[in-house]
């Protein structure tokens, strides 16, 4: 179809896929192999050691204007956006110290010992195991203090009261400040090298959906695990083969997404059902991929066989808030003006008793953080924050429609990622 080939062709210089199928036996359904014929497709997997050392050094800014003499990041997520050390988050803590000047240091179980001495990082500290003799965030601040911070200004990520009676006890002399939001406000904004990998990100969650649509018209009428089944092992595959470095990789949600269909479909966040597909019916494709740590989203909605004019109607209102809130999210935009642009769409169209949720969420290296496009966020957007745009329609009594991309913000209006048809033409899936 014309829309499918100016998609293919919108990819080249990013992604373009010539998609090719192969069935074989599985169970009662049958499972896809799905072949991909690649070009343009090559792209970094992670960021490169000089970023994160670029990063440190940006951190370091922040402490001199907040006349902070270090910061210690115990979230493994911030852990991960400023040193680069991907690891694996248990019970036994880990920490990581930014000081004003130099190196960063990590305080690390044993068992990260040899891992570590792979990565960039050289200065580090370790402790045997948990819970230990010694309360171990205690002991990550008593080795602090040691670094000529015994009555330092040391900037904390938001402590719970269990965690801030070991800090005061490991560095009692020493001044802790809740500075949890210095992270938070820098991981807002994405540079160039972010979004690259997260475009490549992308190349994998759009092959997921179009895996999921040819399984679909394939197969005929199949129950959604199978759906969830046979996608995320061809995903996985292709993943497997094409990635030259797997760290910070995941497949999201229960076997790689979420592919209600029918009346399920109006229940935003559908767990899988045994539940057989039926002409007539809504069905969402919801795929998100991660690469090198970063987060990206690929939705789309589809019509079993032609639409009837209801479900018509419920697509276009649906359609015309994601177009809406895509193209608003530009510098200078509120966050939360942004969200009302986009739901007054489908308010319009009489269906605001059908809104379940927000028209976004700020994505990244979680899948959902902050600032949020929702009633309440008056973050002012700024180029280089991303966020998914995901306005849904959801009747209980006939089904849903959501589609969503991962926009860049811009100077004039949203980078949608994104390359996936979005109209209903091409939504249509004959079974």
């Amino acid at each position: 179809m014309r829309q499918r080939r100016e998609f293919l062709k919108a990819l080249s210089g990013v992604v373009a896929v010539t998609l090719t199928s192969s069935m074989q036996s599985f169970g009662r359904a049958r499972a896809l192999r799905v072949r991909a014929t690649v070009a343009g497709a090559e792209g970094p997997d992670r960021l490169p050691v000089e970023w994160y050392k670029k990063k440190i050094a940006q951190v370091q800014a922040e402490l001199e204007k907040r006349r902070l003499d270090a910061l210690l990041l115990l979230n493994a997520t911030n852990i991960i956006y400023t040193t680069g050390y991907f690891h694996l988050t248990t019970e036994r803590p880990l920490a990581a110290l930014i000081p004003k000047s130099g190196e960063p240091a990590l305080f690390i179980p044993e068992l990260e010992v040899d891992q570590v001495k792979l990565w960039w990082v050289k200065d580090y500290e370790s402790y045997f195991d948990y819970p230990g003799p010694v309360n171990r965030i205690r002991w990550i601040l008593e080795r602090v203090a040691r670094r000529g911070l015994a009555r330092g200004r040391i900037g904390v990520e938001e402590p719970t009261a269990g965690r801030l009676k070991q800090m005061k006890l490991g560095a009692p002399r020493a001044r802790l400040v809740v500075a949890d939001d210095l992270i938070e406000h820098l991981r807002w904004i994405k540079d160039e090298d972010e979004i690259t990998v997260m475009r490549r990100g992308m190349y994998f969650a759009e092959f997921g959906v179009q895996a999921g649509r040819d399984f679909v018209a394939q197969n005929g009428r199949v129950t959604e695990d199978q759906i969830l089944k046979a996608t995320a092992d061809a995903l996985a595959d292709k993943m497997s083969q094409e990635l030259k470095d797997v760290v910070g990789v995941s497949i999201s949600a229960p076997f790689g997404g979420l592919v209600p269909f029918g009346k399920r479909s109006a229940f935003p966040h559908a767990v899988p059902s045994k539940d057989r597909l039926n002409k007539g019916d809504a069905l969402i494709l919801s795929y998100g991929a991660q690469v090198g740590g970063y987060n990206v989203e690929c939705e789309r909605s589809f019509s079993v066989g032609p639409p009837s004019d209801y479900a018509r109607r419920l697509f276009e209102a649906m359609l015309a808030a994601f177009d809406a809130g895509a193209r608003a999210m530009k510098e200078g935009a509120v966050a939360e003006d942004v969200d009302r642009q986009a739901l007054e769409q489908i308010r319009r169209a009489g269906f605001g008793a059908f809104l379940r949720h927000r028209a976004g969420h700020g994505i990244g290296l979680e899948g959902h953080e902050s600032p949020w496009i929702a009633e309440g966020d008056k973050t002012v957007l700024r180029e280089g924050m991303t966020f998914s745009c995901e306005p849904g329609v959801y009747d209980p009594a006939f089904g849903g429609f959501r589609h969503s991309d991962t926009v860049v913000v811009r100077k004039d209006r949203g980078e949608s990622l994104n390359r996936y048809p979005t109209r209903l033409p091409e939504m249509v899936i004959e079974i």
